[in-house]
């Protein structure tokens, strides 16, 4: 599974960037996520400020900006 960090422009709307996290931690997602069940592949999910702080540290990288909506994506 491709776990990735999608940041969407506030105003328009559009994906602004996309961090790809790296391989191996999906049990840190199951309990960053609050996932009690395995992904599918398709799901996408809005992060709150919480989740994505944690997401940060398992990127090693700040990426937080006010002007950006932020969403985590699973791809098979």
């Amino acid at each position: 599974m491709i776990y990735r960090v999608e940041a969407f422009d506030i105003q328009t709307e559009f994906l602004a960037f996309e961090e790809d996290l790296p391989s191996g931690c999906d049990e840190q997602l199951k309990v960053i996520m609050g996932w009690t069940s395995d992904q599918q592949g398709w799901e996408g999910y809005d992060l709150t400020r919480t989740q994505l702080s944690a997401l940060e540290e398992i990127l090693g990288k700040e990426i937080y900006d006010p002007a950006f909506l932020f969403q985590l994506s699973c791809n098979a």
